[in-house]
């Protein structure tokens, strides 16, 4: 049989060409062990491209004859994986679509007929299950033979034996960088996770966890394997070699479980003068390894602390106390690396108690700048299989379409966690760690700032700030968190352009409310106007208010005939704008809250 064509298709994340995205890895190691096979690949990155999906997926098939379309990413993606492969099917139904990663790692049938133009979807690590699966379909061979898919078959779906997990990381071909267009991104702000840096890039060092957090889902397997550190570094020179690489996100689930391995890596990469962000357990932090740590240039450590009372760390399966998280942060912080972590209200024991204990600990250490959430029930977790059997989720298909949005799993009821809910939000609108003396320079969307941090008086300068993330900003000496200030010159433009929209569209519902834009719109005097409406699809936020204005249901999108919509959530504009095309025709426009300066 003759090679057939394979277009690989990352999905996009931006809501416009040229903005920074986390680049995904799971695609880029597929395309690698691909072409090291042999295989016909072409590879189309969706976020360098400006045009529709369609008509950008319709130029490539043809131009290029494709005879079959990859694609994957996580269950919270499912509307931009599907944009894609219903969007092949609709060019020409006769091309095979694969779909990997996560989203059909976790729940491979339910996944399935949510995502619906899938024929074949790849379970567990894609490396080579694609490629006995690109064989089987080129040979014209009975897929049945390869381990670790799921497909169509006589009107349902059938999955094959699982796949044995990769024991050699090393013999994977180093991620298809090139392939999917890298480089672009390297001159951007990463603007994330603490990251306010140029020239970032994500590498794996290992995969998978030893640990069995109940709310967590290893999308690469059970057990835990890790790279040679020659390897790796291997990869990280020619990174540097390549794209001039300075600042490192290791996207491990877990990056400190060999204590030998990590002074070793340690010792390495101090020699590359590149900082580098990672995660890590409470319970494997003493001071000697936070020395060394920030000696080699550690910017960030990231904790998985979920709760400040031992009772439902214990429920959540994490293995640690709460006495082993504050030995934890206070070293860090005093040490002077800047602390990432949560705080992820709504376990199966958590009850207005417990919650509260937590709340009252945030109060007693504010200047960790732990954020507060509520927990995300992922399918394939202990948490799901209990939303399922407790019939907290009634339809799976649906709960995937909708975003496995908030819910319900905890001892709480629905009044105690909207009061919870409110609580959190008037802690975030306190903002105790605002810069002092701040100096502002804004242009083109993003800022330069100077100001003297609230904890160590050191004068910082951040440049090319993007506006509207939850990203905070850090002291370049001590590590301390500073939330972004509202600027008076973005909010001005901001009202007069709504106020000019609200002449042309009569309603204007501003769709995806978290803390931060809560924080924001306070700074705004156009959304006093009645015909602004707050929506969210999150059910324990409707209902409640911010200043006096009432969250409401995407429903009311639908019942007061809005016909604009602004995503003020800029991680999220892409998937708002797929679910209102697919949901709400009504819909005339989707922009996101940037539009709202661009306009000005």
């Amino acid at each position: 049989m003759g090679r057939k064509n394979q277009l690989l298709v990352m999905p996009r994340f931006v809501n416009k060409v040229g903005e920074w995205y986390n680049f995904p890895l799971g695609l880029p190691y597929v395309s690698a062990s691909l072409k090291k096979e042999g295989f016909n690949v072409y590879t189309l990155n969706l976020n360098n491209v400006e045009d529709p999906i369609k008509d950008i997926l319709e130029r490539e098939i043809e131009e290029k004859d494709i005879d079959i379309v990859a694609t994957g990413g996580l269950t919270y993606q499912y509307y931009l994986i599907r944009a894609i492969v219903e969007a092949v099917k609709s060019i020409n139904e006769d091309i095979v679509t694969i779909v990997g990663g996560g989203i059909i790692t976790s729940a491979p049938k339910v996944a399935m007929e949510a995502l619906e133009y899938a024929d074949y979807g790849v379970i567990g690590e894609g490396e080579i299950t694609t490629c006995e699966l690109a064989y089987a379909l080129e040979d014209n061979e009975d897929v049945e033979e390869v381990d670790g898919i799921i497909y169509k078959k006589n009107d349902g779906y059938h999955i094959t034996n699982s796949r044995q997990e990769i024991h050699d990381l090393d013999s994977i071909p180093f991620p298809d960088y090139e392939g999917f267009g890298f480089g672009k991104i390297m001159d951007l702000v990463a603007s994330y996770e603490g990251i306010n840096e140029k020239n970032v890039v994500t590498m794996l060092s290992s995969r998978s966890c030893p640990f069995q957090c109940t709310f967590c889902f290893k999308s690469s397997g059970s057990k835990y394997r890790k790279r040679s550190l020659n390897n790796f570094f291997k990869e990280l020179d020619y990174l540097v070699d390549k794209y001039n690489v300075k600042y490192i996100f290791i996207a491990d689930e877990l990056f400190s479980y060999n204590k030998e391995r990590l002074k070793n890596f340690c010792h390495r990469i101090k020699d590359y003068d590149i900082k580098w962000w990672a995660q890590f357990r409470v319970s494997d932090v003493n001071r000697e390894l936070v020395k060394t740590l920030k000696d080699s240039n550690c910017e960030i450590m990231s904790f998985g602390l979920e709760s400040a009372d031992d009772r439902i760390l214990e429920s959540m399966n994490k293995n640690i106390t709460i006495e082993e998280i504050e030995n934890a942060l206070e070293i860090v912080y005093e040490e002077g690396i800047t602390i990432q972590g949560n705080f992820i209200f709504g376990d199966v024991e958590e009850t207005l108690e417990t919650a509260t204990n937590t709340l009252e600990w945030w109060k007693e250490h504010r200047h960790y700048g732990i954020n507060l959430k509520f927990i995300t029930v992922y399918p394939g977790t202990e948490l799901y299989e209990y939303a399922c059997e407790q019939g907290v989720i009634e339809d799976e298909v649906q709960y995937i379409k909708e975003g496995c949005l908030s819910i319900n799993v905890s001892k709480m009821s629905e009044e105690e966690r909207a009061w919870l809910a409110k609580q959190m939000a008037v802690l975030a609108e306190e903002e105790p760690n605002n810069l002092k003396d701040i100096e502002i320079d804004y242009e083109n969307e993003v800022f330069s700032l100077k100001g003297e941090c609230v904890a160590c008086n050191n004068k910082n300068h951040w440049e090319d700030i993007k506006l509207f993330t939850s990203n905070v900003l850090t002291c370049n000496e001590c590590g301390h968190r500073h939330s972004k200030p509202a600027l008076d010159e973005i909010t001005n433009i901001i009202d007069n352009n709504i106020e000019n929209l609200l002449k042309e569209y009569d309603k204007i519902a501003f769709w995806g409310i978290n803390n931060y834009f809560s924080n924001f719109s306070r700074h705004l005097n156009s959304t006093d106007n009645d015909n602004i409406y707050y929506i969210d699809a999150t059910k324990m936020k409707q209902g409640s208010k911010i200043d006096g204005k009432v969250i409401h249901s995407p429903e009311t999108v639908r019942e007061q005939n809005i016909e604009l919509v602004v995503v003020p959530i800029l991680s999220i504009v892409n998937i708002i704008e797929k679910q209102v095309e697919s949901d709400f025709e009504n819909v005339e426009v989707v922009i996101d809250i940037l539009d709202l300066l661009r306009r000005g």
